[in-house]
């Protein structure tokens, strides 16, 4: 049972966005409602840097994301320890919103093999330098498509399972 109140998630982001473009709203119990009344916020325009860790956020809350013109100017997200699977990552991957991201954090999530592969294809993520996959069961196909993406070659820090 949560006995948490209701988040006001477009007071928290613009206080928490207040002189600076990082944006942390880890372990919020967000869920994906409110990652869907975030995705809708034009404040996030400011942000550079948007950490969801920890939040109850599955795919339907990862797709309004993916589907947010305002995560536009984002170089880094970070979605650790969310409830995730191939279907939120195939929403990440195709994009284009996301298009500036350097750094991508989807450790402790269930993405798959089939996930690792939506990322390994994706031609908006091509600017990752960074990568973190830790404890997301891609197994060695999803690693090998990871390793041996043309759109991925910029990525210097990669983290699989």
């Amino acid at each position: 049972m949560n006995d948490r109140p209701p988040l006001d998630v477009e007071k928290l982001t613009l206080e928490k966005l207040a002189g600076g473009s990082a944006l942390n709203l880890e372990n919020l119990g967000l869920g994906d409602d409110g990652a869907r009344k975030l995705a809708a916020l034009e404040t996030l325009l400011k942000a550079s840097a948007l950490e969801l860790g920890d939040n109850g956020i599955g795919d339907e809350g990862v797709a309004a994301l993916a589907r947010s013109p305002y995560l536009r100017n984002l170089r880094t997200l970070n979605l650790k320890s969310n409830n995730i699977t191939a279907e939120g990552a195939q929403a990440l991957a195709n994009s284009e919103y996301l298009a500036q991201l350097d750094q991508l954090v989807l450790k402790f999530n269930r993405i798959g093999e089939e996930g690792a592969k939506h990322l390994a294809a994706s031609q908006y993520l091509c600017k990752l330098t960074t990568l973190d996959l830790f404890r997301n069961h891609i197994g060695p196909e999803g690693a090998r498509a990871i390793k041996q993406s043309k759109h991925l070659s910029r990525c210097s820090r990669v983290r699989l399972d």
